[in-house]
């Protein structure tokens, strides 16, 4: 497709050229859908801490509802969590991935998600989920929490 644009382009403009020989950033991701932050989620975290367990030990136990930058994943802004190899990939170590939107879809519906939060590396997870959303995700798909959904598709919106 790139060398046919490139041989269209011989005779246009070599503004509209760059533009048309650019490829596409999108890349289409089919996962698994899980949930996180809901408010069983968050229950368990802090029945967790409560008993006297370390904060990190109950991240395996439920969630802290406080994402990776420090922001409030439990409300119904819908945001979403990525495997940290996908996000890195894309905007590098650091604040820079924080924020940036997520087309999240499902059979006919499709919802924009914030990046809000970070899930384990590939090699750590413990379910086979490639993308966590939050209670305003599932509110926005009709999904009640806990959930794992199959054949979800995610691509980065910006």
């Amino acid at each position: 497709m790139i060398t046919l644009r490139l041989a269209y382009c011989a005779a246009l403009s070599a503004a509209f050229c760059a533009v048309a020989v650019t490829p596409a950033l999108a890349q289409s991701h089919t996962v698994i859908a899980s949930s996180f932050a809901d408010p069983a989620d968050v229950a368990a975290y802090r029945k967790c801490v409560a008993s006297g367990a370390s904060s990190t030990s109950c991240l395996a136990i439920g969630d802290n509802g406080i994402g990776k930058w420090g922001d409030d994943t439990t409300s119904l802004t819908p945001m979403c969590a990525l495997p940290r190899e996908d996000w890195q990939e894309r905007w590098g170590k650091g604040n820079a991935a924080r924020g940036k939107k997520i087309r999240v879809s499902y059979e006919a519906k499709t919802v924009i998600c914030e990046l809000r939060d970070t899930m384990p590396a590939r090699a750590k997870r413990h379910n086979p989920a490639g993308i966590d959303l939050n209670p305003g995700a599932a509110s926005a798909f009709g999904w009640k929490p806990p959930f794992m959904v199959k054949d979800v598709k995610w691509e980065w919106a910006e």
